[in-house]
């Protein structure tokens, strides 16, 4: 499997021998880029290297970050320095529904948490915990929570993703300490600076876990407007006079009474129209 692609990919065998490999011929042009999670075909050339013969056909794959054979992503979100844009979390947790990978939210830097904005945590995690999300509370400064976080039974290829300064690069290094990892300050603006220049597969109990360059948005078009309506939970089983109802304005909405019941969060159906409008082309 491929851990790293920079220049030359680095190819890892089940036994854990890595070797440093080149691409055979044609192959980069017949296959696109090789991407992390590769799982490929190579023969060894010389001490701890290779040439990469072929790959094999993968489960799926990741544009942004470019990673193969994902099996779910870990979504970094700071309520605090600098503060994490909800919209965009709940963007990342439909785009996991969309590709078929599952997904956990991971809040960091919760020792900056106090007063006001720890009850605000309280309400958002609870909010996601009750529609299937897991949410993990962690500290990359005082280790709280790390080890209930990695040692929880997964098993695949896990992409740690989020908004630049989230604290991704901490996250990493507290949980692999030895991960060559670079972390780097807030801007004077306070958002984050990126410091992960390309991705990178570790080992973590019984996974991988997949380092990825910062970025602010994820975009994609949807021809089905009902895939967006799949990807919230909390839709699921309200009676809605209509099957095909798109928790609008239509007659019958069971949506608005669970609204006004406090049953699903103002600002998930917020986000919810706002993706059908920016993601389902004609809408």
């Amino acid at each position: 499997m491929v851990l790293l692609e920079a220049n030359r990919p680095t190819v890892q065998l089940p036994d854990g021998r890595q070797y440093l490999c080149y691409l055979k011929g044609r192959l980069r042009r017949e296959v696109g880029r090789i991407m992390v999670g590769d799982e490929v075909e190579f023969e060894i050339t010389g001490d701890g290297e290779g040439r990469i013969d072929a790959v094999r056909p993968r489960a799926n794959h990741l544009l942004r970050p470019p990673v193969a054979n994902v099996t779910g992503i870990f979504v970094v979100f700071s309520l605090l320095s600098p503060r994490g844009n909800i919209e965009l979390l709940d963007r990342r947790l439909v785009m996991a529904h969309l590709t078929g990978l599952a997904a956990e939210i991971i809040v960091s830097k919760v020792d900056l948490l106090g007063g006001e904005a720890a009850e605000q945590l309280a309400q958002l995690a609870s909010a996601y915990r009750q529609i299937g999300y897991p949410v993990w509370y962690t500290s990359a400064t005082t280790g709280e929570g790390l080890t209930s976080l990695a040692d929880y039974p997964r098993e695949g290829i896990w992409v740690l993703t989020g908004e630049s300064g989230a604290g991704k690069s901490s996250l990493l290094k507290a949980l692999i300490p030895d991960a060559p990892v670079a972390t780097q300050a807030l801007s004077r603006i306070g958002r984050g600076q990126q410091t992960t220049r390309w991705v990178r597969l570790y080992p973590l109990s019984g996974y991988w876990l997949a380092d990825s360059p910062g970025y602010t948005a994820l975009e994609t078009k949807v021809d089905d407007r009902q895939r967006i309506v799949e990807a919230f939970p909390e839709f699921h089983d309200l009676p809605c006079r209509f099957v095909d109802c798109l928790h609008g304005e239509e007659p019958g909405c069971a949506v608005h009474q669970a609204l006004a019941e406090g049953r699903v969060a103002e600002w998930r159906y917020r986000h919810y129209r706002k993706l059908l409008r920016d993601w389902v082309k004609s809408f």
